[in-house]
């Protein structure tokens, strides 16, 4: 079956092969974008790149007026914007936020783009201090620089959200000229007519059914519209269980000096993006890999340490002063240490400063609600401030806890909760945190209710599913705003 959505670029097929053609998308011709599909991640990382340099030249325009040579302060400003700029634009591209499809969440580009700006003049900041070379760089200079750079990478991405739906939509961005074939009626025909939404230009559309007997001609067909038209790809949808069909059908487009590509449709289709490794003389598909690298391990670790460090050191006054409230307050240890599980299902005793009358650790532990009898008068405040979670700082020096991930439950609850939701244990994929993904999303406090929980899991999988050194930062700068907000602690 032969389909065309440019006739006049496709010989004409046999009339007992013809079928209505495709409807095309109405192409507005009135604007275009002088680049490819393909070619957007690069050109919005080159425009950052310009960004971030413009936005350091602009601040010390406006704060001193440019100088007429490339040299002193502003010198080492712009060493520093090229510092930041590396820093930022490789944090992006890491997470793939170059990506077209990534661009056009608003949402995310905002908080990935304040995170990983942000964390790189933390960087800059810190490597400032330790080369001592402050007296070089003027630090009304470098705040102008990281307001204007800020706002201007976040404009950035307005544009590309409102510009790029519209390009794609219409046709504007130019789309690589392919052909395409199905070999299965499972297929979604809307899938192949919107493909020009992902940079692709169907000049001709093929169907070839199992066992018909004219899939030869049809065959045929496509490599002679290949081969009178400017082709440049060649997609295959098929269903990876019928790999002797494919394979029939790839043999005869060997004739064509074009690439074909298979996408796969059917139950295997999602082995196709995971990762493979080689044994021997055969392929290796990874169907779970491990939540973090052994290099993300210990940069996560590192950061761990030096931030539960700093804390405990500038935090040790405020805890010296609960320790003495609890003890004045009501009889009883300063710290609660109860049994959690973290990474790997390991169970540790967590450290909280005393917030209750009781020091439940056994087979039924009951959460704490609202209006808790249980809450001391000073455990009510270091509980409303999220106070009491503090000395978990040296769950986290101790290697058990990380400052962000998924909050670890009491093993009662962990029990329960693993029986009852499907995706529980993947919590554990990873240390146990302080604050994660899931408290700054609202999903703190209490969980009362089945629906709760799998909000928490929810949140805590993505999280675990989409790591990254600037999330972790952003998720820690977060927290300061949901802990003053002080909303679902009690």
């Amino acid at each position: 079956m032969w389909m065309s959505t440019d006739t006049e670029l496709a010989p004409e097929p046999p009339r007992r092969l013809s079928d209505p053609p495709i409807a095309r998308a109405s192409v507005d011709r009135r604007w275009s974008l002088p680049i490819a599909y393909r070619a957007i991640p690069m050109a919005a990382l080159s425009i950052d790149l310009a960004i971030i340099v413009v936005s350091a030249i602009g601040a010390e325009f406006l704060y001193h007026n440019l100088p007429s040579e490339f040299e002193g302060e502003f010198s080492h400003t712009l060493a520093a914007a090229v510092f930041v700029a590396i820093l930022f634009v490789a944090a992006m591209r890491i997470q793939k936020l170059y990506s077209p499809a990534r661009l056009v969440v608003i949402d995310d580009q905002a908080r990935s783009v304040l995170a990983a700006w942000c964390g790189a003049f933390f960087i800059l900041a810190s490597g400032v201090f330790t080369w001592g070379v402050s007296h070089d760089l003027s630090r009304g200079d470098i705040l102008l620089f990281w307001a204007l750079g800020g706002v201007a990478l976040l404009v950035h991405r307005v544009v590309w959200r409102t510009v790029l739906p519209r390009a794609l939509e219409s046709g504007a961005l130019r789309g690589r000229k392919v052909v395409s074939m199905t070999c299965e009626d499972s297929v979604p025909q809307r899938f192949v007519e919107n493909l020009s939404r992902y940079g692709y230009h169907i000049l001709a559309h093929f169907h070839i059914p199992g066992g018909d007997p004219s899939a030869d001609e049809v065959v045929d067909n496509v490599i002679s519209v290949c081969r009178t038209a400017d082709i440049e790809e060649v997609l295959l949808f098929v269903d990876p269980e019928r790999m002797t069909h494919l394979r029939a059908i790839a043999k005869r487009l060997r004739v064509l000096p074009l690439p074909v590509t298979l996408v796969p449709f059917g139950t295997l289709a999602q082995l196709f993006q995971r990762a493979h490794s080689d044994i021997g003389d055969t392929v290796a598909i990874e169907l779970q890999r491990a939540a973090l690298s052994p290099t993300e391990q210990v940069v996560k670790r590192l950061v761990d340490t030096v931030v539960a460090l700093t804390a405990l050191v500038m935090l040790a006054p405020l805890m010296l002063a609960v320790a003495i409230a609890i003890r004045v307050d009501s009889p009883g240890p300063i710290f609660f240490r109860q049994t959690r599980h973290g990474f790997n299902g390991r169970p540790f005793g967590i450290y909280k400063f005393r917030s209750m009358t009781v020091l439940e650790d056994g087979e039924v532990v009951r959460q704490a609600q609202k209006n808790d009898d249980r809450v001391t008068r000073v455990g009510y405040w270091i509980r409303r401030l999220s106070v009491d979670e503090l000395p978990q700082l040296l769950n986290v020096l101790y290697g058990d806890m990380s400052i962000v991930g998924p909050r670890p439950h009491a093993s009662a609850h962990d029990r329960y909760f693993t029986s009852t939701i499907e995706k529980y244990a993947f919590r554990h994929h990873v240390k146990s945190g302080i604050t994660g993904w899931a408290q700054v999303c609202g999903a703190r406090g209490e969980t009362d209710t089945l629906e709760k929980m799998q909000r928490r899991v929810e949140l805590d999988l993505w999280y675990i599913n989409n790591w990254s050194i600037w999330l972790d930062f952003s998720i820690m700068i977060r927290t300061i705003f949901v802990v003053l907000a002080r909303k679902n602690a009690h």
